[in-house]
């Protein structure tokens, strides 16, 4: 790491400084998003990429510092308002990924002793079923995350 910036505050970057953005999985944590993304277009060039990860249907995670979940449309909502432009929206998994997910998650606890074993098979299988499952099922209002390109004008 070259520089430790606080998002909410300007960022240590004259305007125009960068061809690419990356943040993955960050702005859920971001009090104030609106002024993260105001400040990623500041520092991009003309025709500069911002690729991010957020979160949609995930457990409140480094508790007190996850404020928001965003849909599809929120997203772009916030990126079209910071002037972004081109912006692609991509959910990462289906419903049956985010479904696994979030069960392997909440039974981790239960993995225990001999147990673990059990739980490990069914894990596995519903991580291999999950993704042939989504193929089938295009069901695209639920994922557990959503991957984001957008360019600066």
């Amino acid at each position: 790491v070259d520089v430790f910036a606080n998002l909410c505050e300007k960022l240590p970057f004259d305007d125009c400084y960068a061809d690419i953005v990356v943040s993955f999985q960050v702005m859920e944590h971001l009090p104030e998003p609106d002024f993260f993304l105001s400040e990623c277009y500041r520092i991009l060039r003309p025709g500069g990429k911002l690729f991010i990860t957020v979160p949609f249907m995930w457990h409140v995670h480094e508790a007190p510092y996850d404020y928001f979940r965003y849909t599809r449309y929120g997203l772009e909502y916030l990126l079209s308002k910071n002037g972004f432009v081109d912006i692609q929206i991509q959910e990462n998994t289906g419903f049956w990924q985010m479904w696994i997910l979030k069960f392997n998650y909440h039974t981790t606890r239960f993995a225990r002793g001999f147990l673990k074993c059990f739980w490990i098979c069914i894990w596995f299988l519903g991580q291999v079923c999950a993704p042939v499952l989504d193929k089938y099922d295009k069901n695209f209002g639920e994922t557990a995350s959503y991957f984001v390109i957008a360019v600066k004008k």
